[in-house]
């Protein structure tokens, strides 16, 4: 997600990621293709919040060629397999050959992502209707978690769920933050259900931010997006929107936010390990 909100890579620096490549954070996560002793792509992949679920953080190219993703997408499945995972996530740009390569080694559409923002936050509150009151928002809990999977629930589509996991194992090991030190605030509605959360994370380039709402706390939606936008010290703010959440994605272009990038959601099942190697089928010596 952090990649997508900060636009990604816009070349191909071989020095650079060449180091990435070599660094203790790649252990173990990062896979190279090379070719005739050059770097072609570099993959980083690993649990997104549990193991059950691993995801692609970033995918480099070389001069923008997708086949060459495609070998690297489909040898992440061995080590996640290994490491228990049943499902791997990625994140690719709409309508792309990208999109077709990693069709062809298992990954299906899940929805399309909208990334929206804009140059300066300095204008948006006075663009946002509200009642002129902000709503109560508190830090989130360990004790949120059922509530939080219940709007998860209540608000993603049925084809969905059944792709990504319809447990609440499942959700809190595919759960998708921002990465790094994310703010997360809850807004809980009279009822002692959660009728929304907001993400938040700063960094150099800008302020990002993601909502939940319940279907049940639209009027509130307003309030929520005005507290993203008050709380931002940078002047580029980004967000990024599901396509069934279409009131949300009209909102933020009627203040001022304009459509800067639109990806695919995909996602691969994983078979299942087998327990105990027959004897009969052990390697010999």
């Amino acid at each position: 997600m952090l990649r997508a909100l900060t636009g990604g890579p816009l070349g191909f620096p071989i020095v650079k990621y060449a180091g990435r490549a070599l660094s203790l954070r790649a252990w173990q996560r990062c896979w190279v293709q090379i070719h005739r002793g050059e770097i072609q792509a570099i993959l980083y992949a690993g649990p997104r919040s549990g193991a059950q679920s691993w995801e692609v953080s970033e995918l480099y190219l070389k001069n923008s060629r997708p086949k060459l993703a495609a070998d690297l997408l489909e040898q992440i499945s061995i080590p996640a397999v290994a490491a228990g995972a049943s499902r791997i996530f990625a994140r690719v740009p709409a309508n792309s050959a990208l999109s077709d390569e990693a069709k062809k080694v298992g990954y299906s559409f899940l929805y399309r992502e909208h990334i929206l923002g804009t140059g300066s936050s300095n204008s948006l509150a006075s663009n946002i209707p509200t009642a002129n009151q902000s709503i109560n928002l508190r830090y989130r809990e360990a004790s949120d978690d059922y509530r939080l999977f219940k709007l998860h629930n209540a608000t993603t589509p049925t084809n969905i769920k059944q792709k990504s996991g319809q447990t609440i194992e499942d959700w809190l090991a595919g759960y998708e933050g921002l990465g790094g030190h994310t703010t997360e605030l809850i807004f809980d509605m009279n009822n002692g259900e959660i009728g929304g959360m907001l993400q938040q994370k700063s960094i150099r380039s800008g302020h990002m931010f993601q909502i939940k709402y319940s279907n049940e706390a639209t009027s509130e939606l307003p309030e929520l997006i005005l507290a993203a936008v008050t709380r931002s010290k940078e002047d580029r703010v980004t967000t990024s929107v599901q396509e069934f959440r279409p009131m949300l994605s009209h909102f933020l272009l009627t203040i001022g936010f304009r459509q800067l990038a639109e990806y695919e959601v995909m996602v691969k099942p994983l078979a299942e390990p087998i327990p105990e190697v027959s004897p009969t089928l052990a390697t010999i010596g």
